[in-house]
């Protein structure tokens, strides 16, 4: 579960990455929550069954942050 909250504006990415690669295949968000202060919460999780060795990152990208957050 990758869950960012307290930002502004609504607009962002989450991705998720498996061992560097990009996983689109079970990737399940809650959409977009008001936190009702002008800010926004987000919950992207990846429904995946977990291997020995393999390096799951959620990696999230803002207008907010200089760079994506890993």
């Amino acid at each position: 579960v990758c869950s960012v909250t307290g930002f502004y504006p609504g607009d962002i990415e989450v991705r998720w990455f498996l061992n560097g690669q990009e996983e689109t295949a079970g990737v399940v968000s809650t959409g977009l929550v008001s936190n009702g202060d002008w800010t926004y919460q987000i919950l992207v999780m990846l429904e995946m069954t977990p291997k020995r060795g393999d390096v799951y990152t959620c990696q999230v990208d803002h207008s907010s942050l200089q760079k994506p957050v890993i």
